[in-house]
């Protein structure tokens, strides 16, 4: 687990205070720039924060102040990161990075440093994390005013366990620890504990691996660290189930495995459910193999798997589809200037023979112009094969961001337990999660602008009854048709409005509860949906509620396409929808 070298949040009165500050008539430039990069870092709105952050840039390239252009930079740098934008990230951060460097900065050059490993390490690009860690260690060891040697030092150990070098890993994860005598972190000391227990356990040796490990979990699972804690739960279980111990080795498996559920960590519910998939198979108990590969196949394509094609790569391709083009534009150009001067020189000339040796002479050099010509149309080809290779890649990618997006709201919500804002950030996250699912179905089936409507429609359905635990299987009956990505992300929206409704509100102290949806094909582009159920319905003052965020978002995404939306009057609640120009 890596522990970035900068945080962020939101403080309400510093917020504002900024704001009043920047309404004033009085403030300067410079300090409208430092304002709005401040306002940025302390705004959790990430929408917003890159909001401030472009508009402090635009301000100090305007007075041309280098220092601030670098803060600014660095402000995108982070927002970027976050919203899984790596390359605009990396290219931000190497940018603050030059400024830095030239105005002798080095702390902050150092944090850029620590900044550039945490895009190469989400490129699992190991040895180039390693070398940036490695520089900021260096100017750190000199000079450390804000203490940020013992958390870079704890990062390259991580890298160093990443790339697989378990012995320098070690060596550093030691160190952080002895430092940290005097520092006396929790954070440090966990993470230390936990990840040299991880090493440890690597390189087999168990007993002393479990104590790290046992030590770690009980400085963090009280922080309410559940993504840390589940991991090195599952790293003693394995140490368990190594040694024989098997009935440690499920509990502390299964405790992994239901932390993770209960904190919405998909990438760790994927994991931990194949790992328990092969421990129950080793331990002939195939029943719950077989339940626990069920969930691993579920998680299996919704996290990230790949690598984030480099943005070189892309500008690479980019680059040689334009010479590409370039080059068959200039062969265009000669064909055309040689046809006019054989229609030229035909005219001109007054004898047979003369006639005869100019057509002789365009004809051979027509056929090498075919033939290069024929060349281009091949290359032409293999490049728009690697222009479909690379959207398929951009839909993956968009759906690895979107799926990061909805795990970051899941773990903001449970740290808000009990929080009017946690309602709001559920809601959120299933939103994500439903786009998420259209760019996953674009990257699977290999196709640029369509997916399949029930394939679709029914895995979302069953991923919200799979979210809620909801003990009974909905009815559906979708058809079989082809719907377009632009009409797909709000169609997935109103579904998931209406689903997450019922399932949250509709079934207080009904005892057979159903849920049916049918999607059918009334005419050509026309779609009508059913969405019913047999919960308690609207009462009379809901029934009348226009205005809640729910409602409004619906009413908006129907008007998107050309749709009309009504309340049947039935015993529960029945939604029928009518879509055009689907």
């Amino acid at each position: 687990m890596l522990i970035i070298n900068y945080s962020f949040s939101q403080n309400d009165s510093k917020i504002e205070k900024l704001k009043k500050r920047l309404e004033q008539d009085n403030i300067s430039k410079s300090e409208k720039s430092k304002a709005l990069s401040a306002l940025s870092y302390n705004h959790s709105n990430i929408d917003s924060s890159l909001f401030f952050a472009e508009q402090a840039l635009a301000i100090a390239r305007e007075i041309n102040d280098a220092n601030l252009q670098a803060d600014a930079l660095q402000e995108i740098s982070h927002v970027e990161y976050r919203l899984g934008n790596n390359s605009k990230s990396l290219d931000a951060s190497l940018r603050a990075l030059r400024i830095y460097d030239s105005l002798g900065l080095t702390e902050l050059k150092a944090a850029i440093y620590g900044q550039l490993a945490n895009n190469s390490l989400t490129d699992k690009d190991y040895n180039s994390a390693i070398t940036y860690l490695k520089n900021a260690e260096h100017i750190y060891t000199i000079s450390d005013k804000r203490g940020n040697l013992i958390l870079t030092q704890l990062n390259l150990g991580e890298a160093y366990r990443l790339e697989g070098q378990l012995d320098s890993a070690a060596i550093y994860f030691k160190e952080t620890l002895e430092k940290n005598k005097t520092k006396n972190n929790n954070i440090v000391q966990g993470y230390s504990l936990g990840n040299l227990g991880m090493v440890l356990r690597a390189q087999e040796s168990f007993d002393v691996a479990e104590w790290h490990l046992v030590e770690a979990i009980a400085i963090l699972e009280p922080l309410g660290d559940a993504y840390s804690t589940s991991v090195y739960l599952t790293e003693l279980g394995r140490i368990y189930w190594k040694t024989s111990q098997w009935n440690l080795a499920e509990a502390k498996l299964l405790s992994a495995y239901h932390m993770a559920n209960e904190a919405g960590l998909k990438e760790q519910i994927r994991d931990f459910s194949r790992t328990l998939t092969d421990f129950y198979k080793e331990r002939q108990q195939y029943d719950k193999a077989l339940d626990y590969l069920e969930i691993n196949r579920i998680y299996q394509d919704s996290l990230v798997n790949k690598a984030s094609i480099q943005q070189i790569e892309q500008l690479k391709a980019n680059y040689e589809i334009g010479k590409r083009e370039s080059e068959i534009s200039l062969l265009n150009t000669v064909t055309t200037n040689q046809r006019n001067q054989m229609i030229l020189l035909g005219i001109g000339v007054l004898f047979i023979s003369v006639l005869a040796l100019m057509l002789f002479r365009g004809n051979r050099a027509i056929k090498k112009v075919n033939e290069r010509i024929a060349n281009q149309n091949i290359i032409i080809e293999k490049r728009e094969q690697e222009k479909a290779l690379l959207l398929k890649e951009l839909n993956h990618r968009v759906k690895n961001n979107l799926q990061m997006i909805s795990s970051l709201l899941s773990l903001q919500s449970h740290e808000l337990s009990g929080h009017p804002a946690q309602e709001a950030l559920l809601a959120g996250k299933h939103r994500v999660e439903a786009l998420s699912l259209v760019h996953r179905k674009l990257y699977q089936e290999g196709a640029e602008t369509k997916i399949a409507l029930k394939e679709y429609i029914e895995e979302l359905v069953l991923g919200l009854f799979y979210g809620y635990n909801v003990p009974f299987k909905p009815k559906l009956s979708i058809d079989n048709s082809s719907i377009s990505i632009d009409k797909a992300i709000p169609l997935a929206l109103i579904i998931n409005e209406i689903v997450v409704n019922s399932l949250k509100y509709a079934y207080a102290d009904i005892k057979a509860p159903s849920l049916e949806i049918t999607v059918k094909e009334v005419a050509q582009h026309q779609l009508e949906l059913d969405i019913s159920d047999n919960g308690i319905g609207f009462t009379e003052k809901e029934g009348d509620k226009k205005n809640s965020f729910g409602l409004k978002l619906i009413h908006s995404l129907i008007g998107q396409l050309d749709g009309h939306i009504e309340r049947l009057k039935t015993n529960g609640t029945h939604w029928k929808i009518k879509l055009g120009h689907i």
